[in-house]
């Protein structure tokens, strides 16, 4: 294996470390209602930009507008998310997060986000910013 291998295992394993106490804890948000990945991707992705054409979402998820509608529609049914006429074009639709799906996200991250911090408290705040930006880098593959 070489130096890049080695040192993208460690970071792989690194990661998980991090995150292995949080998700022992089996909860998440909306978990009464049993949602697969693909409409907590979709929850996830509105909870970081917030009123999002179904254009735009299909391509930040990697999917189909038609996927995006349909799990929009079995989202807007749970309450999760309002679709409102886009007032730019008539025939487009826009999502948000509903109030509720809003506040249960936010608590879950402040949660996620203390059960976490310690595991980063050997690192500047520039440190975990440009940590930040070196995993958006990838993650907007």
């Amino acid at each position: 294996m070489d130096a890049r291998a080695e040192s993208l295992a460690r970071v792989i394993e690194r990661i998980a470390v991090v995150t292995r106490d949080v998700t022992m804890r089996g909860t998440y948000p909306f978990q009464r209602l049993g949602l697969r990945r693909a409409p907590m991707n979709l929850l996830f992705a509105l909870s970081r930009d917030d009123g999002v054409r179904v254009a735009d979402l299909a391509a930040r998820l990697g999917i189909s507008s038609g996927a995006v509608t349909q799990t929009v529609d079995s989202l807007r049914e749970a309450g999760l998310v309002v679709s409102e006429v886009s007032p730019d074009d008539r025939r487009g639709r826009i999502i948000s997060l509903s109030d509720m799906a809003r506040d249960e996200i936010r608590e879950f991250e402040r949660q996620y986000i203390d059960a976490v911090a310690p595991a980063f408290d050997a690192l500047s705040t520039d440190e975990v910013i440009e940590l930040d930006r070196l995993l958006s880098a990838i993650a907007m593959r």
